[in-house]
């Protein structure tokens, strides 16, 4: 994982960016080309953003949202796997019958 900051991805001119109601969007595309990393699991809103004067709808997200992702727990997909789940105790049946 690059370690990177917000400070960065601003003023690098591959990423297309927009400011909206002062907080910054970046286009998950662009910051996925440029990371190396798959980011689709990125909470997103869609944004009109303009490129050579034309509009384009984009999936953006906040610094906060990718950083969010990118911090998760690696392991967060397996909790519920079968390795997780407790076992189950075997009790031994006990045959209390005499032979006559």
């Amino acid at each position: 994982m690059k370690k990177i900051t917000e400070a960065l991805m601003r003023k690098d001119a591959s990423v297309r960016k927009l400011q909206f109601d002062r907080e910054w969007f970046y286009a998950i595309d662009d910051v996925a080309d440029y990371l190396g990393e798959d980011l689709s699991g990125v909470e997103t809103v869609t944004l009109p953003v303009i490129v050579d004067g034309e509009s384009y709808n984009e999936k953006c997200a906040t610094w906060e949202d990718i950083e969010r992702y990118r911090n998760r727990e690696p392991l967060k997909d397996y909790k519920g796997s079968i390795f997780r789940t407790p076992t189950v105790e075997v009790k031994k049946v006990v045959n209390n019958r005499k032979n006559k």
